[in-house]
Order: structure tokens, then C-alpha cells, then sequence
């Protein structure tokens, strides 16, 4: 009994290649032994490997036994000493899948794929996002950079990366240059607008010069709280910048001078809502703003804007480049329709 418990002890310390290896012999011994001892019950080596497997994880089945007492004998063997040994094993694996998990929860894991969102800063905000995001397109991959503890998200598809979003070592762990997109969130808990612009400044600044080092041209979002706060970024390549609070403020203009009016906002910004807007590259055969706008009028759908212009004033002699990029309103279906059949591209 002794021998048994100081076996069980040294067991319980085997590391995890120690013990798959002794699983592996204890399996393999198991498998030529019996074949070797009783030929006619096991008369190839499946039978053996079967055997030793249903009596290693199970009691067995019954559909194949020793009959001789040596058989046996190594039964009691494997029942004794094999079945601890897979039971470490087992034991191993499943540690080893919390680990991982845990690793996973609290944003010390690597991020390895490529063409994923990336968030920096965690917020009422940037959870809409994320859920904005997974209406539009419910295979997307976003990578949060945040310095809480462990991830605000519980969703496979969000991974987290726990630390300072200004860090290098941090951003690579995003797996940075292989990142879609880049937004940068202010951080709500900095009471002084010019504090928070002042992060998301460092935080940008730090994201373009990895990008620059690194020979990457990504598409950067950045929040900030003051519009006059907006030069201090043009050192760096920002592409779009989001003001804060002046959603808010306008849209209740908006409300005030139009009743009713907010409905529209609302299916214009959010997927989850009414019609959607949708990006395309213009057709070949589209070489004014009315060619494109009656294109896609006739399949439903209407002509938002063209790259930042809005005024079709001058439609019929306003000229399409290839480069151009044209926002329409129209459901989902309707976007592929024109897609289908006028011959436009989605915009990338």
C-alpha cells in the first residue's frame, strides 16, 4: 500500500511530456503484451489496442478479454497503474485548457491573425461598437487594447490585449501591421478634454510610428473631445477623426428644428436598424455622378455621397475617377443586387 501511495505521489508531479510519454508506453506496452501473451483472443494488433484503450479509459466492453492468468495479470496491471497515468494525462489537458482560457481572459495571449479591427480604450462606447460591428459583418475579429485586469467582453470573436495601448511591445501583440483598421477611444475615466486628447495623441502617435517603421499604411480612427484639438494630430496620419460630444449636440438640433428627423439618423448610422450604408467603387461604364446616381437608382437604392461630396449640383457633368468611392443607402440585399448587376466593386 505504501509502495502504491509514494507511486501516486511521484505521479501527481510528472510534467506534461513525462506524463503523455508514460501514457504513450503504458499504451503501447499494453497493446503488444496482450497480443503476445494470447494470440487467439487478440489475433492482430487493433484487437490489443482496442482492449488496452477501453480497459485504460473505461471498464471495458466485454467484446474482448484476457483469458489466460498472465492476461489477466497485465489487466490488473493496466487497471492499477495505466489508468492513473491516462487519468494525469487527462488531468494535464484540461489544466492546460484553463491556462489558456485564463491566459486568454486576462489579455497575455498573442493575437496571430490578420484583417481584424483593432480598438484601443474600453467604454460604453467602444462595447456599441464592437456590437455594431457584428451586426454589419458577423465573422469580423477585433482585437481590445485596454489596461484593465482581465477582457469586458465575453465573445469569442473579441480578443484582448491586456496593457499600455502606447507600448510597442503591446501593439505588436495585437499583431498590429496585419490589422483592417485602427480606432483609438478617448478615455472617459480623464475628466480634462485636453488631458484625454492628450492620450489619444500618444497613443496615435505611437500607433503611426510602428506603422511608418514598419512600412504599413493603416486605415486610424481617433476620437477626440475638442475640435480645436484636431492640428495637434497633423503631424501623423490620421485618417478620420470623431468628435465626441458633437453627435449628441447635433443631433438635438436637428430633433428640435426637425421633429422626427432622429429616426432617420439613427437608420442611417446603425446597421441593426432601417436601410444601410454601403461603399462602392464606381462602374466602368459610370463617367458622371447621374450615371452612377441613375444606376443605382434603378436598382433600388440611392446616391448618399461620393468620397466627401455631397452637392450634386452638377451631376450630369461631374466626372468619376476609378479611385472614387461612392456611399449609398439601400438594404443589404439591394447592395449586391447593384453590385450583381451594374458591374460596381465594393469598396475595400
Amino acid at each position: 500500500m505504501n509502495f502504491l501511495l509514494r507511486f501516486w505521489k511521484r505521479l501527481s508531479h510528472f510534467d506534461t511530456p513525462l506524463a503523455v510519454g508514460s501514457a504513450l508506453f503504458v499504451v503501447l506496452f499494453g497493446t503488444f503484451a496482450i497480443h503476445y501473451l494470447e494470440p487467439e483472443t487478440f489475433p492482430t494488433l487493433f484487437e490489443s489496442l482496442w482492449w488496452t484503450l477501453t480497459t485504460l479509459t473505461t471498464v471495458g466492453y466485454g467484446d474482448y478479454y484476457p483469458v489466460s492468468r498472465e492476461g489477466r495479470l497485465l489487466g490488473i496491471f493496466l487497471f492499477i497503474f495505466g489508468i492513473g497515468v491516462i487519468g494525469l494525462v487527462i488531468g494535464k489537458f484540461v489544466d492546460s485548457l484553463y491556462s489558456l482560457r485564463t491566459l486568454r481572459k486576462e489579455g497575455r495571449l498573442m493575437y496571430l491573425k490578420k484583417n481584424h479591427y483593432v480598438y484601443i480604450g474600453w467604454s460604453k462606447k467602444t462595447e456599441q461598437a464592437i456590437h455594431e460591428v457584428f451586426a454589419h459583418d458577423s465573422h469580423a475579429e477585433i482585437v481590445l487594447i485596454d489596461e484593465l485586469p482581465e477582457s469586458p467582453v465575453s465573445h469569442s470573436q473579441v480578443h484582448f490585449i491586456q496593457g499600455d495601448p502606447s507600448d510597442e511591445e503591446i501593439l505588436e501583440k495585437a499583431n498590429l501591421f496585419y490589422a483592417k483598421r485602427v480606432a483609438i477611444f478617448s478615455d472617459t475615466k480623464i475628466d480634462q478634454t485636453l488631458l484625454a486628447d492628450g492620450k489619444t495623441l500618444l497613443i496615435a502617435s505611437a500607433v503611426e510610428a510602428m506603422c511608418k517603421e514598419g512600412g504599413k499604411n493603416i486605415h486610424t480612427i481617433v476620437e477626440i473631445c475638442e475640435e480645436r484639438n484636431i492640428p495637434k494630430f497633423k503631424h501623423i496620419n490620421i485618417d478620420d477623426f470623431v468628435l465626441s460630444n458633437d453627435g449628441v449636440s447635433l443631433l438635438m438640433a436637428k430633433a428640435t428644428l426637425h421633429p422626427g428627423s432622429t429616426a432617420l439618423f439613427r437608420q442611417l448610422l446603425s446597421k441593426r436598424t432601417g436601410d444601410n450604408i454601403h461603399e462602392l467603387k464606381p462602374a466602368p461604364n459610370w463617367k458622371t455622378y447621374r450615371d452612377a446616381s441613375q444606376a443605382i437608382f434603378e436598382q433600388g437604392g440611392s446616391l448618399l455621397a461620393v468620397n466627401d461630396q455631397m452637392d450634386f449640383t452638377n451631376a450630369s457633368t461631374q466626372l468619376l475617377k476609378e479611385t472614387d468611392t461612392l456611399y449609398i443607402v439601400c438594404k443589404d440585399e439591394t447592395y449586391l443586387r447593384v453590385i450583381r448587376e451594374t458591374g460596381a466593386s465594393p469598396s475595400d
